[in-house]
């Protein structure tokens, strides 16, 4: 059986976008901003500093018994942003 160029287009394209999936929503790793820098030179723990907030990141707020919030540091999703690096999406923020 032979496939016309534009299915075969289309079956790849949902199988990258399968791939991606799978790894950003079933294998991602949250990092440390020490360990992004380690993984991903290009960032620095000051360029974290004043430019963190621009990246995917999430940390976790716990009301306590005593009524006092407590944060933890924030963890970057690291291939989620291999991924925008890859696709240039890194080069303007």
């Amino acid at each position: 059986m032979k496939l016309d160029k534009e299915t075969r287009d289309a079956i790849a394209a949902a199988v990258r976008a399968a791939q991606i999936e799978a790894a950003e929503m079933y294998n991602e790793r949250y990092v440390t901003g020490k360990e992004l820098c380690q993984q991903i030179a290009m960032f620095s723990t000051n360029w974290l500093e004043n430019f963190g907030w621009k990246l995917p990141r999430e940390r976790i707020e716990v009301i306590g018994d005593d009524g006092e919030t407590r944060v933890t540091r924030w963890g970057y999703p690291l291939h989620q942003i291999q991924r925008m690096i890859a696709e240039g999406r890194m080069r303007s923020l």
